[in-house]
């Protein structure tokens, strides 16, 4: 495909709108608050990032994350912007890259992205001359490279590329992708961990020509080679990530000497430390302390509302064992599905669970009614706003299920409640403990942990009945969520959730050409939620991204994420 060509073709993909949301409201862009109080998100893009100033270079950036990485290589992060994602976007860079004002996908390490006519196939075009820090070429034969290894180690974004069936490598800058099934939104899995490609030069060199050192234990997840606009200084798990300039970046040296990556102890202390000076770039996911950031005025920021950002996760007890993994519950076993003992794989547990969440009084608990409480899957400003809640609010249905499954003489009522040690959420495990002890429950609590701790239980361990999570269904693209956390065969599914009716609207949202075809799966998708009840869910959460007005050029992207390479002090 000659150049003009393939330039056309990527226009006419972005006219068209390839993530649909184009044309229609994005979850972080004109949402308002239903009530007072509440965080405003009527202004809830990049507010000034852009300036008539002139760039200036030198500085160091320092900013806050929420949680800590588990990792830098791709394969072994969580990825979002919570997990460590922001971090490896200024290592390794993204093929594409979501314009969250224009609301369309636009190449970003890559030259140029087209699609055919159904959507079945994909023509990925690199620019020329690019190079990793370790002075090897990224060509399609690295990209390929990359993006299988989320395959081969099962990383949390493996769901979203298992419909690629072919990778066919046209020449040194061209790869096409053939697809099981059309998929208009494809180029989000690029914007996302899968499209952060690694040096296969230096990924073989650290954990073994045919990587035998798994991605996790591997020297790589420590000191990576990317191709982004910084490179790796100091890796200091538990204290800090700092990076260093990347003089030979494709897209001209950075502004910025470097960017500091630190965890702070909960929103509060991350916004003091804004305002102090301590922190120029802060990550912040607590309604209050959003509200508060816009009331006061002292920073700019970046506003993402995440649908199903808050849900309380229930453990459905069927897993799909494959190779082993995960070996918690799967070492020695055949591939195929699991059951594990928990006491929420009675359906009519999960019900009373749903019945027993006040979301209102959740979001004032929890949130100082600053939060966007409910039981819909998406709310009602969403294009793909829920026809009903999937869960409401009714005591005497949850005690008399409850007591129900007790008169069998099986269960004694007990239920495992987990959560992450963070100070916003203490207020939140108080909060579901009252509610579920006053439907008949007798809650165990387990919240002496960090992220990753609860993440291990969630994911790995499975060692939980409920716990707090946030699925994060971007409005863009919702079938990237559904897909790592319910379809029967992610190795992501935090639900342990098993059902081929809702993989079969899944896979509809995803192969929809259209936005009336996606929104029949997923309101079909609602009526099977409704009878399953595989997790209830409480409110739609808000994302902040917030940096002092001396600081500009910061790009936000998917999975509230923000891009270095232009970013400046000034």
């Amino acid at each position: 495909m000659n150049r003009g060509r393939m330039n056309r073709l990527v226009l006419f993909v972005a006219a068209m709108g390839i993530v649909a949301a184009a044309c229609g409201d994005d979850g972080g862009g004109t949402t308002k608050p239903g009530s007072t109080g509440q965080v405003s998100l009527s202004t809830s893009t990049a507010a000034n990032t852009t300036t008539t100033a002139v760039p200036k270079v030198g500085g160091t950036i320092t900013m806050g994350m929420y949680s800590e990485t588990a990792g830098l290589d791709p394969v072994v992060t969580n990825g979002g912007g919570t997990t460590g994602q922001t971090e490896l976007t200024a290592i390794f860079d993204t093929l594409m890259r979501y314009n969250t004002e224009k609301k369309v996908f636009e190449p970003q390490l890559a030259q140029g992205l087209a699609a055919n006519a159904d959507f079945t196939e994909w023509t990925l075009k690199l620019r020329p001359d690019v190079k990793f820090t370790d002075g090897t070429v990224l060509d399609a034969e690295a990209v390929v490279f990359g993006m299988k290894r989320h395959l081969t180690f099962g990383s949390r974004a493996a769901a979203q590329i298992a419909i690629i069936k072919d990778y066919a490598v046209v020449d040194p800058l061209t790869v096409k992708f053939t697809l099981s099934a059309p998929w208009a939104n494809f180029a989000y899995t690029l914007s996302y961990t899968v499209g952060m490609i690694p040096s296969p030069t230096a990924v073989k060199a650290a954990c073994g020509a045919n990587q035998e050192t798994k991605p996790k234990d591997c020297a790589f997840n420590l000191k990576p080679v990317g191709a982004g606009p910084f490179k790796v200084d100091s890796y200091k798990p538990k204290e800090s990530i700092s990076l260093v300039r990347n003089d030979t970046y494709w897209g001209g040296k950075p502004y910025l000497d470097g960017v500091v990556f630190k965890v702070l102890s909960g929103a509060p202390a991350t916004y003091d430390a804004l305002n102090t000076g301590t922190l120029q770039v802060g990550f912040i996911r607590e309604a209050e302390v959003v509200k508060k950031a816009q009331d006061e005025k002292k920073v700019d920021s970046y506003i993402n509302l995440q649908w199903m950002g808050g849900v309380a996760l229930l453990n459905n007890g069927r897993i799909n064992c494959k190779g082993g993994i995960p070996a918690a519950v799967c070492a020695g076993k055949p591939d195929g599905v699991i059951t594990i003992d928990t006491i929420t794989a009675d359906r009519r547990i999960r019900q009373a669970i749903g019945y027993a969440l006040d979301t209102n009084v959740i979001n004032q608990r929890a949130n100082n009614s600053a939060g966007f409480p409910g039981g819909d899957i998406f709310q009602k400003t969403s294009k793909w706003a829920s026809t009903a809640p999937v869960n409401t609010f009714d005591l005497a249905k949850a005690k008399a299920l409850i007591a129900e499954v007790k008169a069998e003489g099986k269960w004694d009522g007990t239920i495992r409640l987990n959560c992450h040690n963070a100070p916003s959420r203490q207020s939140w495990a108080q909060a579901f403990q009252t509610l579920l002890t006053a439907a008949g429950f007798t809650v165990k609590l387990k919240n002496d942990y960090d992220v990753n701790g609860l993440v291990a239980d969630i994911l790995n361990n499975k060692a939980y009945d409920v716990a707090c999570w946030g699925l994060n269904v971007a409005e863009e693209a919702p079938e990237i969520a559904l897909l790592s956390a319910m379809l029967s065969t992610s190795a992501a599914n935090s639900m342990n959730y098993i059902s081929t009716d809702m993989d079969a609207q899944i896979q509809l949202v995803r192969s929809g050409k259209t936005d009336a075809e996606r929104k029949a799966a997923l309101d079909k998708i609602q009526d099977i939620w409704r009878v399953d009840m595989p997790t209830p869910v409480y409110e739609a959460l808000v994302e902040m991204i917030a940096w002092n007005k001396n600081v500009h050029g910061i790009r936000p992207t998917v999975a509230t994420v923000v891009m270095f390479d232009k970013a400046w002090i000034g």
